[in-house]
């Protein structure tokens, strides 16, 4: 692992830098517009404007890096990136924010996609499932340690935005010094919506389900975590929990499900997700540790959903689709992460706090009964290929993951 390490090392470095500064920045808007007395509503808008920059991004991008090259394209959507984050930090209207939020989700597709990208490009078939492997620790563990930058500085005060603006500026560094040859020209994967419908429902209602409820969880949990009564640290162990539980317990789920089926452990992990979503609900303001620990478990069902149900819709797939299925489910995720912010403030500004928690629990819901139904009408098909741990931050993942 050492030499493949070294290698990518520059590579690893600025994915590192950047998903560390995306995940404070997404928890440092919350906070502070939570501080600042935004509605629910107009704090689930901006979670809905960053996946709808973000999916815009992530098929729009590959024209521009076409147009100026790899590393001049990744300078430029950094640049954008680090300038977002720092205006963040004059005022705080919130159609400003709304307008930097989507701009902020763009370039971060982006800038995934062009290292990704060049992941994909310079790995060798032998070693791809080690590069892969590697990237998803880096995820963890960079986006767990923004978290915790959070606890350093006021939210209300300059500084936390401009340690994202650093960060970002960081990530160029290796990039500008990378050895590694840039990729050839990227191109976009082709769409064919009702194709995914064809192959597998259930895995296209899947990721729209997985969209609509951690999009909004990963967004609205450090507004609801203030509302607990959890001081500006709780709130990063509460996120951090989450992202934790999901990373950790995502690769057994998948060996479970290459032994048993996509299906079986789907309908488990929907069954676990209710049941965490309601012990959240009654461990809010009564019990921290409760909750965090909750929170770990629900992370643990409600993240793995995502490959899971891309690997239940590439089971019934041609061999040659994996690319194509898993962009168009990409997609169709983003709608789900576009919508289900707005929807599930929707439900917190009526019910309150707690009805985060019972917007999951209720999507989880209706997505175990789908897939019941699902069971009476297809039986469970022996998976096709092994299961492979996904991230969501480019479509360039998928063409690394068929050529593991």
């Amino acid at each position: 692992m050492t030499p493949l390490v070294a290698t990518f090392a520059t590579l690893f470095t600025a994915g590192g830098l950047l998903l560390a500064g995306n995940g404070l920045l997404g928890t440092l808007v919350a906070v502070r517009a939570n501080l600042e007395g935004y509605a629910p509503t107009t704090i689930g808008l901006l979670g809905s404007l960053f996946y709808a920059g973000f999916i815009l991004g992530a098929f729009a991008a590959p024209r521009w890096i076409g147009r100026a090259g790899h590393a001049r394209a990744f300078a430029a959507f950094a640049a954008l990136f680090a300038a977002a984050a720092l205006v963040h930090a004059l005022g705080t209207w919130p159609p400003s924010w709304m307008a930097l939020r989507a701009l902020s989700g763009f370039c971060f597709a982006g800038l995934t996609l062009v290292i990704e990208s060049w992941l994909n490009e310079r790995a060798a078939n032998a070693n791809r499932g080690r590069i892969l492997g590697f990237y998803r620790l880096v995820d963890l563990g960079s986006v767990t340690l923004g978290q915790f930058v959070l606890t350093l500085a006021d939210p209300r005060s300059f500084v936390l935005f401009s340690v994202v603006a650093l960060l970002a500026c960081l990530c160029l560094v290796p990039v500008s010094l990378t050895r590694v040859p840039s990729p050839v020209p990227l191109t976009t994967p082709r769409l064919r919506l009702w194709r995914l419908w064809e192959v597998s429902p259930l895995g296209t209602t899947g990721v729209f389900a997985v969209g609509l409820v951690n999009a909004t969880f990963r967004l609205l949990g450090p507004v609801v975590g203030q509302e607990a009564g959890l001081k500006v640290a709780g709130v990063a162990a509460f996120i951090s929990a989450f992202i934790l539980g999901g990373a950790l317990l995502q690769l057994p789920l998948g060996a479970a499900s290459d032994r048993h089926g996509r299906r079986p452990v789907m309908v488990l992990l929907n069954l676990a997700a209710i049941a965490a979503g309601l012990g959240m609900s009654l461990a809010f303001g009564r019990s921290p540790a409760v909750l965090v620990a909750a929170t770990f478990l629900f992370g643990g069902c409600a993240v793995p959903l995502y490959s899971l149900a891309v690997a239940h819709a590439n089971d019934h797939a041609k061999a040659d689709e994996f690319v194509e299925i898993g962009a168009g489910l990409f997609l169709v995720f983003g709608i789900g992460a576009t919508l289900g912010p707005f929807l599930g403030s929707a439900a917190v500004a009526l019910l309150g706090p707690k009805a985060l928690f019972w917007y999951t629990s209720a999507v989880h819901a209706s997505l175990l009964l789908f897939a019941l139904h699902r069971a009476r009408i297809r039986p469970t098909k022996k998976p096709g290929r092994r299961f492979v741990g996904l991230l969501r931050t480019s479509t360039a993942l998928f063409r690394l993951a068929d050529r593991d």
